[in-house]
């Protein structure tokens, strides 16, 4: 998938209604990319969104895994997202927009891409 692909994906995910969870949550294909080819993607997909937005905050998701593992109720999306190591994220519209990359399986990685307005723990 393209990066222009990436950002319309995005805009579309920040153009729709929230229901019940309050984010929308979605993975950009990345056919067999390895970690440092994901990562790559991500950090070019950042560039395009920091011109928009500004720098990203980077947010180590560590912590949020030891909390979850140790019976704390992390809210969604952050549950789902702390299967990324870290992340990066803006804060615009009153809204979130995170990026992250997560193994798909033991070749594959991917970029997940959340809009929320549930804030970080």
């Amino acid at each position: 998938m393209s990066l222009a692909r990436h950002v319309e994906t995005v805009d579309l995910l920040r153009g729709r209604p929230f229901r019940d969870g309050g984010h929308h949550l979605t993975e950009l294909a990345a056919a067999d990319a390895s970690e440092s080819q994901a990562e790559a993607e991500r950090t070019a997909l950042a560039d395009l969104l920091a011109a928009r937005w500004g720098p990203p905050q980077h947010l180590g998701l560590g912590t949020v895994r030891l909390r979850a593992a140790r019976g704390e109720h992390i809210p969604a999306p952050w549950d789902l997202l702390s299967a990324a190591p870290d992340v990066e994220l803006w804060r615009t519209d009153g809204r979130w927009i995170v990026l992250g990359v997560v193994r798909a399986t033991q070749e594959e990685h991917r970029i997940l891409v959340c809009v929320t307005v549930v804030d970080p723990p």
